[in-house]
């Protein structure tokens, strides 16, 4: 009996459920196939097909044949979007799980736990039916993500990497007046030896021997 009660319930990304609204806002399709979903959504078509089509037909927007259906020009219908979802929800999700979480946003855990009992499958894919589950749920429109919220922090991101490479570049300013310093040549030139040799007589006195080195400093070191 447990294996009979498991079932498996929409996984529709919430980006693709608003998103493909507004495409049937501007024109909806007599067909819905694998290569539309993928432009119109900017996917693949093997990802459409296997993660947005089936749903399609599970809600009941598009027949077997992907052909739309009268519930999808509701859908895209403001005034009729609620009543849509309602619909929706009586079709798929059993009475149990409507009546025993009567506000599903402010009790995310507890659908998702009724999700993990009933089907079985692991997290990543209870949390794709619980949210999906709580966005028809709501049933309102003036819910769908503002993308303008998304694009504004994009642009926050580039000054403090402008402002990174400035501080880089003032950095290295300093830097480079040290080596110049360094390789500059001392101001008296190249070093040069001198080896002198000098015979004094043995007999030479004291005052000639002053005068010897008296005249070698004038002429060498004081030159």
């Amino acid at each position: 009996m447990a294996e009979e009660m498991k079932k498996h319930f929409p996984m529709l990304p919430i980006a693709h459920w608003w998103n493909l609204r507004d495409k049937f806002k501007q024109s909806i399709p007599g067909v819905v196939t694998d290569n539309y979903l993928a432009s119109a959504l900017d996917t693949t078509p093997k990802s459409a097909r296997n993660n947005i089509l089936p749903y399609l037909k599970d809600i009941g927007l598009i027949d077997e044949e992907g052909k739309t259906q009268e519930l999808a020009k509701a859908w895209r219908d403001d005034h009729q979007y609620s009543d849509v979802c309602k619909k929706i929800l009586e079709s798929i999700y059993p009475e149990e799980l409507r009546s025993a979480i009567s506000t599903p946003n402010e009790e995310r855990r507890a659908v998702g736990r009724w999700f993990a009992n009933h089907t079985g499958t692991g997290a990543s894919a209870v949390r794709r039916m619980a949210a999906f589950y709580i966005v028809l749920s709501e049933g309102d429109v003036s819910k769908k993500p503002d993308k303008k919220e998304t694009i504004t922090p994009k642009k926050k991101e580039a000054r403090p990497r402008t402002q990174a490479r400035s501080k880089s570049t003032v950095m290295t300013e300093p830097q480079t007046e040290p080596s110049k310093q360094q390789t500059l040549a001392p101001p008296w030139g190249p070093g040069v030896n001198i080896n002198l040799e000098i015979h004094i007589s043995s007999d030479a006195s004291p005052d000639q021997i002053d005068k010897i080195f008296e005249s070698m400093a004038k002429h060498i070191y004081k030159k």
